[in-house]
């Protein structure tokens, strides 16, 4: 799901197994590991500008939290924290000799030594999330003991003798879900959180509007995998133990990893497991600010989200906004082994470092002013500044034309031909700059298409396209399991040559009657002489899932309307900013041929 391509060897899931059932044969099941004392707070060692401390904190129902913590070496006073907390956090890396050694979580080194936080005067402090790393309990994918356990790390830093009391949360992917999360409880101490890429709400990373994603299965698997995959054994007796017993009794306990994994597979999303994770609501009492990095091509955690994220946040939001994958700020092509091995970024600045540590330094330390507003990248590669986002100005609403598709299942949003056949590019999960690709089977003539006349004027697209779509299912599959029928619709930019680029898309389950749903957000210019098209279909085949085998429904489109929310063409001031591997990946390949007529 989020992990970063990894640097160390990993364990085989052959060995993981072998290893639990050793641990199952030799620890027993006397239950969770014992509680360590909260004064339980070690010197590990140095690391530049710092000493590094091994603590435990206490979370919900007993549960210890292990944490790795950086002090300054010189500090003066009580100072601030900016803390991380998730699941992939490394604590053991293999020195020259292929002996492995402890070391400080070093999962975001580029923030904390590229902006020098330690000689800056903040402590860092990196927590594994329950049920990974070093961590007590079951794994509780943001639910209410997860947040239980956020809201005790936040007082339990804010609350050391060291502290200032002001608590800044940091991190990417499921490491931003925590910032978020946390800023929606509002805890005491508590005062800016920085989310990169993060996810808006679980049920929608899994489905969408009743469909399911392709990483349906291999998300969730990938999180047991991380949960339980050892550590070296010779990393620390006691802590091999206890890692051990607490992976042992997270697999066999059908309350914990089983019972979590069935209730993933749920597509309901009034589910009472999916309410129970809910990230954008608690949002809308929380004076938090936060500071928030978007990519509108993130192929892993999509803007499907961010729109709503703006209306609830009671807080100020700033960030960047753009056309990247699903990077960070400090990352390169090379970082993220992503188009050309090279020193190219991989959002198209090199500043946000910068705007990160001055967001900090004004709410943790009340020094300086906070950035503002927020940086933008278009399809075109230009970035320009602008106080909100989106600048809102009208809504074109586009009647859609009538028309007939089957459900078979085998439509693709984006295909090239190559080598004298036709491929499909999207595939979930992999960045548009990565050459991969699958093959496509898809009937270019199962959907219905709205080809609108050339753009007189620059047109801009900036927000969540909505789609309201009229329909009549006949189904000759009589099966529950697949009963219902999906619904994709795709938004192309095609050019004068009639070369089209996928702007955004979506999908849903049908309704009876009327169906409505977002697209992804997008900040899209459609330049003078350029077409709009629509294509609704069944499916997005490479990005989501279907029954099998599909149900062969006839769908009748009897009407329909896409609602455009438009900015102004020239919209804020324009700023420095340049492309990047993930945008020049995307318009060269995120194509489909467009019917002419």
């Amino acid at each position: 799901m989020f992990a970063r391509w990894p640097r160390r060897r990993r364990t085989s899931p052959w060995g993981v197994v072998a290893m639990i059932v050793a641990a199952i044969l030799c620890l027993g099941f006397a239950g969770a590991p014992q509680a360590r004392a909260d004064s339980q707070f070690i010197r590990m060692g140095k690391v530049p500008g710092g000493t590094w401390y091994g603590a435990y904190i206490p979370g919900v129902g007993g549960a210890n939290l292990y944490a790795d913590i950086l002090l300054p070496r010189k500090r003066q006073g009580r100072i601030p924290t900016v803390m991380m907390i998730g699941p992939y956090f490394q604590h053991v890396e293999t020195n020259a000799a292929g002996v492995p050694v402890r070391i400080p979580a070093d999962r975001y080194n580029d923030f904390v030594y590229g902006s020098r936080m330690l000689e800056r005067g903040y402590a860092i402090i990196s927590v594994d999330l329950r049920g990974y790393g070093a961590s007590d309990g079951c794994p509780d994918t943001s639910g209410a003991v997860d947040r239980g356990d956020l809201r005790a790390v936040v007082r339990w830093a804010a609350t050391r003798s060291w502290s200032s009391g002001k608590i800044g949360l940091y991190g990417k992917s499921y490491d931003g879900v925590t910032g978020l999360m946390a800023a929606g409880e509002r805890i005491p101490g508590l005062a800016a959180v920085v989310a990169q890429e993060p996810v808006y709400d679980w049920y929608r990373y899994l489905y969408s509007n009743g469909v399911p994603r392709t990483t349906r299965l291999g998300t969730p698997l990938s999180l047991v995998y991380t949960s339980i995959s050892p550590r070296p054994p010779n990393a620390g007796d006691r802590q091999w133990r206890d890692y051990m017993q607490r992976s042992a009794v997270n697999l066999i306990n059908p309350m914990c990893i089983p019972a979590a994994f069935a209730a993933q597979q749920n597509p309901m999303s009034n589910d009472r497991y999916w309410r129970g994770r809910s990230i954008l609501a608690p949002l809308k009492n929380t004076p938090v600010p936060i500071f928030l990095s978007q990519g509108f091509i993130d192929q892993n955690t999509a803007a499907d989200g961010l729109t709503q994220l703006l209306q609830n946040a009671g807080g100020r939001v700033t960030g960047w906004l753009g056309m990247w994958d699903h990077v960070r700020g400090t990352d390169t092509d090379a970082s993220t082994l992503m188009g050309a091995v090279g020193n190219r970024s991989s959002m198209g600045r090199r500043d946000y470092l910068d705007q990160v540590a001055a967001f900090y330094d004004h709410y943790l330390l009340g020094k300086g002013t906070a950035p503002s507003g927020f940086l933008i990248q278009d399809n075109t590669a230009a970035w320009r500044a602008q106080p909100h986002w989106p600048l809102h100005a009208s809504t074109r609403s586009i009647p859609l034309k009538p028309g007939v598709y089957r459900h078979n299942a085998q439509q693709v949003a984006v295909k090239i031909k190559q080598g004298g056949r036709w491929i499909a590019t999207q595939i979930d999960g992999i960045a548009a700059a990565s050459d991969n690709w699958q093959p496509t089977l898809d009937e270019a003539g199962n959907g219905v298409w709205t080809l609108l006349p050339a753009e007189s004027a620059p047109t801009r697209i900036s927000g969540a396209p909505e789609v309201t779509l009229s329909t009549r299912v006949s189904n000759p599959n009589s099966s529950p399991i697949t009963r219902r029928t999906p619904v994709a619709v795709d938004l192309y930019d095609v050019g004068p040559a009639g070369e089209a680029t996928l702007i955004t898309q979506n999908v849903a389950m049908l309704s009876a009657d009327r169906t409505t749903f977002q697209l992804y957000a997008t900040d899209w210019l459609l330049r003078a002489g350029h077409r709009l098209a629509i294509r609704v279909t069944d499916s997005n085949r490479g990005r989501w899932d279907y029954p099998s085998p599909p149900n062969g429904a006839r769908v009748t489109v009897t009407s329909g309307r896409l609602d455009l929310p438009l900015s102004p063409a020239a919209a804020g001031e324009p700023t420095t900013g340049t492309s990047n591997s993930s945008l020049d990946g995307y318009l060269a390949r995120y194509r489909y041929p467009v019917p002419r007529r």
